[in-house]
């Protein structure tokens, strides 16, 4: 990234074609139409992708650096703190229904991912399923106790 953010576009772009030339002289253009042949995935060009600008990368990576520097300093506890805290200051300025909208927003979930209600209403079913084959299983055995078998 140093070396991009010194030197303009047109010397990059000159200097990633000199590797280029440098592969093609090394493998012959026979092996890219080779290659091309056996390629399955196109992708669709359309608008050149946005380069993220230095400053932008340098922010970003200051920022990272803090956060972990903060990590470090702090407990977990005192960083659940400060996070809940930012929950509450977001509810009170947008109210609960900011949240309902950006949940109802999600295109998936994580993978186990499990609301509070979710996990109540499963609990439930699981504990009236027991209580069914619990149900069953003791008038199984009342029925076996009540009649025995004759041996004839």
């Amino acid at each position: 990234m140093e070396r991009a953010s010194r030197y303009g576009p047109e010397v990059l772009s000159e200097w990633s074609s000199w590797g280029g030339k440098a592969v093609v002289a090394k493998f012959g253009r026979e092996y890219f139409t080779e290659l091309r042949k056996r390629r399955t995935h196109y992708p669709k060009y359309s608008e050149p992708v946005a380069q993220p600008t230095p400053r932008l990368l340098a922010g970003k990576k200051n920022g990272r650096l803090g956060g972990d520097a903060r990590a470090e300093r702090h407990s977990p506890k005192q960083l659940r703190g400060w996070a809940r805290m930012g929950g509450i200051a977001t509810r009170e300025r947008h109210g609960k229904d900011f949240f309902r909208k950006i949940r109802k927003l999600r295109r998936h979930y994580k993978k186990n991912y499990l609301t509070r209600k979710t996990k109540e209403r499963l609990k439930k079913q699981a504990d009236q399923v027991i209580q069914r084959l619990t149900k069953k299983i003791v008038s199984a055995l009342g029925d076996s106790d009540a009649k025995p078998k004759s041996k004839n």
